[in-house]
């Protein structure tokens, strides 16, 4: 026959201890685990904030609709798509053709001195003052075919005929200058008169310039400006410099 085991000796308090710390650390560290779970899923919710305010609901029917990449650049989607680019809107104080013209000496070589920081040198055509973004003659007519006058700044008016590639002859000026020891001929001065009161002859040759109104106009610098710009035949009165403006004679002869 096989013996049956002793019944178990009854445990003491100083027995149970270890095993009642051991239950209620296992306890303490699943309580926790719960809390630190629970901070963890709260923080990871945006709380709403009550000075937002709600965002209106989506109006699909709003939205425009998708257009071509070839249709972009004159499609109406685009934010200043009612601005109106025309260039006759810009505010211009262009003066009047009767207006009284003040002209001063001290004006007069402002005038000059402005001129010529866009040329090499006299009679040279002036570079550009301002970055060429586009080389076509349109976009160089858009100011410089009629002249135009925003502010201090003034376009002048093309002083020849229309020609097809302007960067050919105006360049984009450099912002810094190139070191070199050419000098070129400065202007020769005012015109000659025959008579005191009499109209000075035109001081500079008229190749290029036949437009007189290019420097001497009403959208001009205010030291050169003409007091009489109603009268259209410049050479009628200002007769060209028989030293500037030299043609050799032919005789009829081709």
């Amino acid at each position: 026959m096989s013996e049956t085991p002793p019944p178990d000796e009854p445990h003491t308090a100083t027995d149970l201890l270890p095993r009642r710390l051991q239950r209620f650390a296992t306890l303490f560290a699943a309580v926790t685990v719960g809390i630190a779970l629970f901070g963890f899923l709260t923080g990871l919710r945006e709380p709403a904030r009550p000075d937002r305010p709600a965002p209106p609901p989506a109006d699909h029917h709003a939205a425009p609709a998708a257009v071509n990449y070839s249709d972009l650049p004159t499609a109406t989607i685009r934010p200043n798509a009612g601005w109106d680019r025309s260039l006759s809107q810009l505010k211009s104080d262009k003066p009047g053709l009767f207006d009284p013209v003040v002209r001063t000496d001290a004006m007069k070589l402002a005038a000059l001195a402005d001129r010529a920081k866009t040329r090499a040198y006299d009679g040279a055509p002036p570079t550009v003052p301002h970055p060429v973004d586009s080389q076509s003659a349109a976009s160089c007519l858009a100011c410089h075919g009629e002249g135009l006058k925003v502010g201090d700044r003034v376009a002048s008016k093309m002083s020849h005929a229309v020609m097809t590639n302007c960067t050919q002859c105006h360049v984009e000026q450099s912002p810094v200058p190139a070191a070199t020891t050419f000098v070129g001929v400065y202007r020769a001065g005012p015109g000659e008169r025959a008579s005191p009161g009499a109209p000075p002859t035109i001081p500079h040759h008229t190749w290029l310039r036949e437009n007189c109104t290019s420097c001497h106009g009403l959208v001009t610098r205010p030291g050169t400006r003409t007091t009489h710009p109603w009268l259209t035949n410049c050479t009628q009165c200002h007769a060209p410099s028989a030293a500037l403006d030299q043609v050799e004679f032919t005789g009829g002869r081709k």
